[in-house]
């Protein structure tokens, strides 16, 4: 008895044979079916990948000008004025003194692109986005909305700053503690939130827990809160 070849399923599909069935698949649907199709199960992943791209080809432009970014940021759920903005940058660069002249600070301004009261939680394309540029290390900092930050405290990526909340400089700061215990964050004070253009607001600091980490965290703080 001659046995039957083995039925192809997706687990045993080459790469090749998937692309060619799904290329099938999408060449007999009609317009507005390949549009919702391609929305539902392809759009979320591209974007991702052309996020992880443009992470690098962001931080390649300032290498190559010979500025290289040694310290980035991203605001969560609200905005900075453009006065904030250079506060967090070109202010942060001019403070830390004349050896770091040739170097830039940045900060991405809301990267929701809109609070999680309008998103009401929603939009989890932008989500996804957001944690995977911290993921790929796009930035050393990022400044919460007290909600937002809420909604986050779950994920992984935070700097514990048990370490810093012991040292007598830093002791009196108005700390996050997560529900574990966790040190994820520092709220900002009402100067600094009205140099950032952001007045009457519950922002907090948190810092990306890295593999090779920053030694300008302290700096930074110190900036914020001392200077």
């Amino acid at each position: 008895m001659t046995e039957g070849k083995e039925k192809k399923t997706p687990e045993n599909m080459s790469l090749k044979e998937k692309f060619s069935k799904e290329k099938d698949k999408f060449m007999k649907m009609d317009g507005v079916t390949r549009k919702i199709y391609f929305r539902d199960y392809y759009l979320l992943p591209l974007l991702l990948i052309l996020c992880v791209i443009g992470a690098f080809v962001w931080f390649g432009r300032d290498l190559f000008a010979s500025k290289k970014i040694i310290y980035s940021g991203a605001t969560v759920g609200f905005d900075l004025s453009d006065e904030g903005e250079n506060y967090l940058t070109k202010g942060f660069i001019k403070y830390l003194g004349k050896g770091y002249k040739k170097n830039k600070a940045s900060v991405a301004r809301n990267v929701l692109m809109k609070t999680y009261e309008e998103a009401k939680y929603n939009d989890m394309s932008m989500e996804l986005i957001f944690t995977s540029q911290v993921s790929v290390g796009m930035y050393q900092y990022a400044m919460f909305t007290a909600d937002e930050l809420e909604h986050y405290e779950n994920y992984d990526f935070y700097l514990d700053l048990s370490d810093m909340k012991a040292e007598e400089k830093y002791k009196d700061l108005d700390y996050y503690i997560n529900p574990e215990g966790h040190v994820y964050g520092i709220r900002l004070p009402e100067n600094v939130l009205e140099k950032m253009g952001c007045p009457d607001m519950e922002i907090y600091l948190c810092f990306v827990y890295l593999e090779k980490p920053t030694e300008l965290n302290p700096s930074f703080v110190d900036y914020l809160f001392f200077s």
